[in-house]
């Protein structure tokens, strides 16, 4: 995550990367997820296992659902989580 910044946009939220000028917009939920993950590792990326564990555990996340696996996709292309 060295290279993105975040901005809370009324319940969801946008990131940007400046590495490769894209921009992201996360839905509210997404942006729940984001913060939390960004905050358990203080903005470095979060391994697949931990980040799942914590979202079941700390969050009560189904990460088996299509959207939570389209989020997730999306925050692993970010660079939130990690291998």
């Amino acid at each position: 995550m060295a290279e993105i910044s975040y901005r809370r946009l009324g319940d969801g939220g946008a990131v940007f990367d400046s590495a490769s000028w894209q921009t992201h917009i996360l839905t509210p939920a997404a942006a729940i997820i984001f913060e939390a993950l960004a905050e358990i590792n203080e903005g470095r990326p979060v391994p697949q296992a931990q980040a799942f564990d914590f979202l079941r555990d700390e969050l009560d996340v189904d990460i088996d659902t299509p959207e939570m696996k389209e989020v997730l996709r999306s925050l692993e292309e970010m660079g939130i989580l990690g291998g």
